[in-house]
């Protein structure tokens, strides 16, 4: 396993009365074995899934319709990336972080489908609700929109990512508390795929 951190300032992203200040892009790279041997935990996680209005309405929320373990178990090696947020000083509203996090996730996202039509492995959202429909169209019993586009977050196939953070990024999760936002925030997504470790890079 191996941990890269990139620090970008962006001094210009001003959202909804909040300010992106400093964003840090960190990757690592560990064996998928590896990853599913100490990092995964349908039996702990589903059950928070089972209490999310998604559950069942979202094409990318489980229950899925494709056998999980055989669509994450067919890859060597888990290319991992955290995306982490300093936010500007004073209140910061939990209700602000979706649409501060939208065009970031958008951005971040477009480029792990870029690395799967590349290297034709299997790319991981970003946690939160889909980003692609208002409203899926499986709540109405109709195949996905956007199936070249809607990716499970590593979460929804029951991955630890507050494990993930704490020992493959080394550092702690921050949660909101009280209705507020933390100083910091954290977004994590994924590619698993079969080429040799450290050949593909994830650039901003």
């Amino acid at each position: 396993m191996w941990r890269n951190v990139r620090k970008i300032l962006n001094l210009q992203d001003a959202l909804f009365g909040l300010q992106i200040i400093m964003e840090h892009i960190c990757t690592a790279e560990i064996p998928v074995n590896d990853y599913l041997a100490r990092f995964r935990n349908v039996a702990k996680f589903l059950p928070f899934c089972q209490q999310c209005k998604n559950y069942g309405n979202s094409w990318a929320c489980p229950p899925f319709q494709f056998d999980a373990d055989a669509r994450i178990g067919q890859w060597r090696n888990a290319l991992l990336v955290a995306v982490r947020f300093e936010l500007s000083a004073g209140d910061k509203s939990l209700s602000d972080a979706m649409p501060l996090l939208r065009p970031v996730r958008q951005k971040f996202e477009a480029r792990l489908l870029e690395l799967e039509r590349q290297y034709g492995g299997l790319a991981f959202g970003f946690s939160g609700e889909c980003l692609h429909c208002s409203r899926c169209a499986r709540a109405r019993g109709e195949a996905c929109v956007h199936p070249d586009r809607v990716r499970p977050a590593l979460e929804a196939y029951g991955f630890d990512i507050t494990l993930t953070i704490k020992e493959l990024f080394g550092f702690e999760l921050e949660w909101a508390k009280e209705g507020l936002l933390p100083d910091r925030l954290t977004l994590v997504g994924g590619f698993f795929h079969n080429e040799e470790p450290g050949k593909i890079k994830f650039a901003r």
